[in-house]
């Protein structure tokens, strides 16, 4: 079977290379270049002599897409970008196209993961070289089949999304692309969705209110209906319209039970009792069927926190919470549990940790050569040495087998806890104080219960002041 990759750019002389490498064992590599004034096209000659450049933009991402399929000989097509990586060997992939082909199927599902958000999406990237197939779209744009639907195949290929520095060139451009495509022809559909997102993405929430509304009144697919239904929650949410928020979130959810984003979010704006009961209930919601998510689909290992932790290893937020709990541990030893970079060996004098991210125990060892810390998993509980006291400071919301952990405390310890309420790329789940109580009750014994409050103005986790809607709790007692 003769597999074709086929790529539209432009002025991807950065990343376009470090893509390259990941496909050039296809049989055949296809690039339009639709008019760049960088090195981009030079980068691509080295990789293939089918570089082409008689494409004229027009602001239309499904024509150039078109364009390129039309030069690909191969029985089927892998579509890339350039600020995509293929998450894989091109054997891997070639297998799981040969695999869908014997399946009849015509195209192949493939996950696609923003790096550093871990943000996700599913789309049909390998597609059957038939003429019935083509693109459409001037942006966010998609394959359709003429005269009945593509059998599509479920893979296990991922490729990795960095987002292009040439698209601060042009960062309006697909917000024009999609008002100019809407406007000429209102009865799109698709277009309207990816039009309210745009808007959602510049903080304009009238404007994506009024496009994810126009969408609705005849959405496409159920993923899709769902998600907008979810993103028009959080913008009536941001315009102070409550319930209008709470109905939408209540849509999004009915109908996919599995949205967590959606149960999530619907928690954060509830009352305390009712928080807890959509928290519980988004423990079991895996996501399936959702077009977008922020919650990970499984727990994250140690390459991710190794890349976090190189990216961001300013940890001057958390000052205030470090020395709280400096000030309460003060005299005693501390067993830092997922100590990350060590931060909290700064307030304590006694001190000792582990994590299981190389790069994080080896930058903390950096800082200061004597310091106790290891590389250890926080599930083994041959890493729980002997302490007075035994500090978690956000890590219970990363992981599956978070009770694990804190059975993993000596009974008749003290301990200290920190858990957040705020979503992101690695939280599995989210805590306020009630459902901390009803989680960990039957191990821990609650003496202590402080709430820190993130001040936007400063970006840094304060004790006291208003309450905000991002904030840590941190817990202390004695490990029952």
């Amino acid at each position: 079977m003769k597999i074709s990759v086929a790529m539209i750019v432009k002025n991807e002389e950065v990343l376009l290379a470090r893509c390259l490498d990941t496909v050039k064992d296809a049989d055949e590599i296809i690039i339009c270049d639709t008019g760049s004034e960088d090195s981009t096209v030079e980068i691509a000659k080295k990789y293939t002599d089918k570089v082409y450049t008689d494409f004229v933009w027009c602001d239309h991402f499904g024509k150039a897409r078109q364009h390129s399929k039309d030069k690909c000989t191969g029985d089927w097509i892998l579509t890339i970008d350039a600020d995509d990586v293929l998450d894989c060997s091109f054997d891997e992939l070639r297998a799981e196209i040969e695999s869908a082909d014997k399946q009849g199927c015509e195209a192949m599902n493939i996950f696609t993961v923003a790096r550093g958000t871990g943000i996700s999406n599913v789309f049909p990237r390998a597609y059957k070289n038939i003429p019935e197939i083509k693109w459409y779209g001037a942006a966010h744009n998609y394959l359709k089949k003429d005269g009945g639907e593509i059998k599509t195949y479920n893979s296990n290929i991922t490729t990795i999304y960095d987002s292009s520095p040439s698209h601060k060139k042009d960062p309006n451009r697909t917000l024009r692309i999609l008002t100019k495509a809407v406007m000429e022809d209102r009865k799109l559909t698709r277009e309207k969705f990816y039009l309210a997102r745009e808007h959602f993405y510049k903080r304009n929430w009238a404007d994506a209110i009024f496009w994810y509304r126009e969408y609705l009144e005849n959405p496409g697919w159920k993923g899709e209906e769902a998600q907008a239904y979810y993103m028009l929650g959080r913008c009536y949410y941001y315009k102070q319209r409550t319930q209008e928020a709470y109905n939408s979130l209540l849509r999004a959810i009915q109908i996919n039970p599995n949205f967590k984003d959606a149960i999530f979010f619907l928690a954060q704006i509830s009352q305390p009792t009712e928080c807890m009961r959509w928290m519980e209930f988004a423990e079991g919601a895996d996501n399936s069927g959702v077009l977008f998510s922020t919650f990970p689909a499984k727990e994250k290992d140690s390459d991710y926190y190794d890349e976090h932790f190189l990216k961001d290893n300013d940890m001057s937020r958390y000052k205030e919470i470090m020395e709280f709990i400096g000030d309460i541990v003060k005299g005693k030893s501390v067993l830092d549990i997922g100590c990350g970079l060590a931060e909290l060996s700064k307030y304590v004098d006694d001190y000792s940790g582990f994590d299981f991210s190389e790069y994080a125990i080896s930058k903390a060892k950096d800082s200061s050569k004597d310091l106790n810390v290891w590389v250890g998993d926080a599930y083994k509980v041959e890493n729980y040495k002997k302490a007075d006291l035994y500090v978690c400071t956000e890590v219970l919301e990363h992981v599956k087998r978070d009770i694990d952990i804190i059975r993993n405390i000596p009974s008749g310890s003290e301990y200290i806890v920190t858990v957040p309420s705020f979503a992101d790329p690695s939280h599995i789940r989210l805590f306020n104080k009630e459902y901390f109580n009803k989680r960990y009750g039957d191990y821990l014994d609650i003496k202590l219960t402080t709430r820190f409050n993130w001040d936007s103005k400063n970006r840094k986790w304060t004790l006291g002041g208003e309450p905000t809607g991002q904030y840590i709790y941190l817990f202390g007692g004695t490990r029952k």
